[in-house]
């Protein structure tokens, strides 16, 4: 039987830290689950490593890249999302900053009927240790003011750890191109095709071994787009009251 919950890992040279986030999130998932490293390379130096721990843990799964050009974080997500076909599907990034101890009770919450369960670094819970001062500061407030003009019920919309049930994941249609803005796009959808969601509290440590993959100059201009887009359609339904407009979940 295919578990409930599926954890999805883009991963991308990331040797140094994937076992220890592989331990680390076996350790604090209590829950059944299909944990799934989506690569694009067969010579990624992280595929010697995972393959070594699925002796250990059969719930591992290696997924090639198979969306789109078949490379980048985007296509890579989206492996994880439409390859699996649980009923819930998480977000972990391969460097140890996502803390796995907020998967069980993100995955509770989404049972509860949150079909957009995020992890959130900027309320009661949250935090943010380590990290570039300058991508601090717009994530910060990049979310607040977001918070602020559209009333958006979750903190931390643009941050990538979060769960989704899969019936939001079939609803919309993902037209991210760059980097980890997908999650911000998914946030905004699904507050406009009318899903619940909900927040858990999380700590974001800065990785301690290998370089980030993180481009903030390359993929601002996406997370501009979806800002203002969002700010746009979520204030336009406002104004025309509660009634979902067509397209709202694509």
């Amino acid at each position: 039987m295919t578990p409930s919950l599926a954890i999805t890992v883009p991963v991308y040279q990331e040797a140094e830290n994937i076992e220890n986030m592989i331990r680390q999130l076996e350790a604090c998932v209590s829950v059944p689950h299909q944990l799934a490293i989506v690569y694009d390379r067969e010579d990624d130096n992280t595929l010697p490593v995972v393959r070594e721990l699925m002796r250990e843990f059969p719930n591992i799964s290696l997924l090639r890249n198979c969306h789109g050009s078949g490379v980048g974080v985007v296509n890579a997500i989206k492996t994880g999302f439409y390859e699996t076909r649980s009923d819930y599907v998480c977000l972990v990034t391969g460097d140890c900053t996502d803390q796995p101890d907020a998967i069980v009770p993100m995955f509770e919450l989404a049972l509860s009927g949150n079909d957009l369960v995020s992890g959130t670094r900027y309320r009661k819970g949250g935090r943010k240790i380590g990290g570039p001062w300058v991508q601090t500061q717009l994530s910060r407030w990049g979310n607040w003011w977001f918070g602020k003009l559209t009333g958006l019920p979750i903190g931390d919309p643009t941050y990538s750890f979060k769960l989704y049930s899969r019936r939001l994941l079939d609803a919309v249609t993902i037209e991210t191109e760059g980097g980890w803005a997908i999650s911000f796009e998914l946030s905004i959808k699904a507050h406009l095709a009318g899903f619940q969601m909900g927040e858990v509290g999380t700590r974001w440590l800065d990785r301690q071994l290998g370089e980030s993959k993180f481009r903030l100059a390359g993929w601002l201009p996406e997370y501009l787009k979806w800002f203002a887009w969002g700010c746009w359609k979520i204030n336009l339904r406002r104004c025309r009251g509660p009634r979902r407009e067509e397209g709202e979940g694509e």
